[in-house]
């Protein structure tokens, strides 16, 4: 041990009486969080009036990443959209597996907009939209594709969940031999237990690490009674993208720091189980971009 280490250490000890750290000290090892995206979901009406537009205003705000919603490129094409990207210096690292929508699906009724989800995001379609997914991932340049969600009804019973995993890792080697890793995010239906089964924790053990990772999203994990950090404890490792999406008293949708996660705590696990990428996001909003600017300024400003 060199002299100044030496010096060092019996600071912190002569500081204490016990040898704990000072809190000074303590918080001047804390980190500023700067690695998170929009999830563009949170944007999705403005997006489908004006996707050039709407990316100009999220790079406007502070945003270096974004991650591309359910609805995918909004019928622009690919290299259109990664050359609006480049011209804002905004990434869109992490693929997502899209549907194709009617041109009046933003104007449908919440309701309606399920309905189309329900019959389109089936088993038998998925196959057939991860190989276009794969195509847009390469001209993106992207190692991660996400399936935004499978539908609550494949989580009813065993048969069905065992089906759905053997599908999964089949996609997964596809995938992989693309040189691309696929994923699955999370909603709060996975967690009810199906024959003495957790669904989401079946996924989670059955599905290779090599072929398969998972993003964390905090609002539906908490929504299913569970705490996200222990989560990510729980199966390290297997969660390298998460959405950053908090939740008030009355279990509704709410702004990133202003509802009862503890994003400070659940980055630090996060980072340190492996996690790379995160991305706001909230589902319903009466003003969303008021929402993606104040989720932004407080993890801007954020520590862990």
């Amino acid at each position: 041990m060199d002299r100044r280490e030496l010096i060092r250490k019996m600071l912190l000890i002569s500081c204490t009486g016990f040898g704990k750290v000072p809190q000074i000290l303590q918080y001047s090892a804390l980190k500023k969080f700067k690695n998170f995206g929009l999830q563009l979901s949170t944007i999705a009406t403005a997006m489908a009036e004006d996707l050039p537009g709407t990316l100009e205003e999220v790079a406007k705000i502070g945003y270096l990443q974004v991650e591309f919603s359910a609805l995918g490129f909004l019928g622009h094409d690919v290299l259109k959209v990664k050359d609006i990207l480049m011209r804002n210096k905004l990434s869109a690292p992490v693929g997502r597996v899209a549907f194709k929508v009617p041109p009046d699906f933003m104007s449908m009724p919440r309701d309606r907009q399920m309905q189309f989800f329900s019959t389109q995001a089936s088993l038998d379609s998925l196959k057939d939209r991860i190989e276009l997914s794969l195509s847009e991932c390469k001209v993106m340049g992207q190692k991660i594709l996400i399936i935004p969600a499978i539908m609550p009804h494949n989580f009813t019973d065993l048969d069905k969940i065992k089906k759905m995993i053997a599908q999964l890792k089949e996609s997964g080697k596809r995938c992989r031999d693309a040189g691309i890793l696929l994923g699955y995010h999370n909603h709060n239906w996975e967690f009810n237990e199906v024959g003495g089964t957790i669904p989401y924790e079946m996924m989670l053990q059955e599905l290779d690490p090599d072929l398969f990772t998972f993003q964390l999203d905090t609002y539906w994990v908490r929504k299913a009674e569970r705490i996200p950090g222990e989560m990510l404890a729980e199966y390290p490792g297997r969660f390298i993208t998460c959405h950053l999406k908090d939740i008030d008293q009355e279990g509704d949708f709410e702004d990133v720091g202003f509802g009862e996660i503890d994003f400070s705590a659940f980055i630090k696990k996060a980072t340190d189980q492996g996690a790379k990428y995160f991305f706001v996001e909230r589902d319903t909003s009466e003003d969303p971009f008021l929402s993606i600017k104040r989720s932004y300024e407080f993890l801007k400003n954020m520590k862990y």
